[in-house]
Formats: structure tokens, C-alpha cells, sequence
């Protein structure tokens, strides 16, 4: 007796990217597309309508970013299984998006067999990252974490404040945030604030 394919929903704001990931998936046999969105909502809605096995998820969207649209679809299905497709590739990204329940997280620059892989791996019940990813999240958790006041530091220092007017921002004495920056920079192994910027945007942490 023949299997059901594996129902795909798409969710991308790219026409074109949309028409491209369909027209490669939908010629294996045991995949079939039975939907498709261009934004968040749309696909909160088809999900709820659809209900497919895989939701193949743009990291982002035009009206909510794909990982809080992920969250929002687990918040109401939790069998949802979605698999994010995104330009964006940092250890920081995928442990968002593993964090929001996500499956699996593959990048748009990755060739068709990968697409297919985490197609039939979730659908079987497993996560699914491609080796870079992986060793990337493995290094994320090596490192010691910015806590959430470091982080509203490191965004001040990104727009270009001096500790003066960062303490100030934060209603904290300067000596505070002279502590919270050698943190920063400890936690970060950058020999200065500028190198701390550029790293924490190499990793995801801050996006200008």
C-alpha cells in the first residue's frame, strides 16, 4: 500500500522564492504542497485551515518575524512541525528558532537534497540541522551568556553612546556600566567596544 506524501505548507514574502522552493520539492513522490503564504498571518491561517505535516518557515517576514510566527502556531498546535528557512545563519538565530520549537533550521542558500533531507528527517520525527549549523550552536553554547543588562549595554554602545550617557540612559552610576562593559568585553574575548559591536553582530546577538 502506497504512503501519503507528506503535506508541505510554504511561508515566504518572495513570490519568486515561494514559485522556486514549490517547483523543486513538489517532484519528489512523497511530498506534495497543499499550501502556500506570504506573511505571517497568512500562515498562522493556512496552518489553522491546512494543517499540514511540515511548514516550511521564512526566518523573515513582513508583518512578524518567522520565529515568533513559529511560536505563535506552536501556541495553538503543538504538533506543529515547522522547519525555518532563513538568510540568516548564527548560532543566535537557530537557538531562537529552536527555542520557539522549530524542528529543524536550514539556510536559503542550501541546495535542494538539503531542503529534502529535513523534509523527510522532521517528518519523521527529528530535528534537523545541517553540520555547520550544528557546530555552530555547539560553539554558542561554549560561550558565556550576555545577561539581559549587558545586552541593553551592548545595544547603547552599538548606537555610539559613551558610558556617560549610557548610565544616564539606564538611570545607573558610570561606574555600573564600566563594569558591565569589561564584562561585555571579557564575555566576548574583543579587545575593545568597537570589536564587541562587530562580534555580536557576527554572531547574531545585535542587528543594526
Amino acid at each position: 500500500m502506497k504512503s501519503k506524501p507528506i503535506r508541505i505548507l510554504v511561508v515566504d514574502d518572495h513570490f519568486m522564492v515561494r514559485l522556486g522552493l514549490i517547483s523543486a520539492i513538489s517532484t519528489e513522490a512523497d511530498i506534495e504542497v497543499v499550501g502556500e503564504a506570504s506573511n505571517g498571518a497568512e500562515a498562522i491561517q493556512a496552518f489553522a485551515h491546512l494543517q499540514p505535516d511540515i511548514t516550511l518557515m521564512d526566518g523573515i517576514l513582513p508583518d512578524v518575524h518567522g520565529v515568533e510566527t513559529t511560536r505563535r502556531i506552536l501556541d495553538q498546535y503543538p504538533q506543529a512541525r515547522i522547519i525555518l528557512v532563513s538568510i540568516n545563519d548564527t548560532a543566535e538565530d537557530v537557538h531562537r528558532a529552536l527555542q520557539a520549537g522549530a524542528w529543524g533550521y536550514i539556510p536559503k542558500s542550501c541546495e535542494k537534497d538539503s531542503i529534502v533531507r529535513a523534509i523527510r528527517a522532521v517528518a519523521a520525527g527529528e530535528r534537523f540541522l545541517p553540520p555547520e549549523l550544528s557546530r555552530k550552536l555547539s560553539e554558542r553554547n561554549l560561550q558565556p551568556l550576555l545577561s539581559t543588562r549587558e545586552m541593553e549595554v551592548l545595544h547603547l554602545i552599538a548606537r555610539g553612546l559613551a558610558n556617560k550617557q549610557i548610565a544616564a540612559e539606564l538611570s545607573v552610576g558610570e561606574t555600573t556600566i564600566k563594569s558591565h562593559v569589561a564584562h561585555i568585553l571579557e564575555k566576548l574575548d574583543a579587545p575593545d567596544r568597537t570589536r564587541a559591536v562587530t562580534l555580536a553582530m557576527e554572531r547574531g546577538l545585535l542587528r543594526m
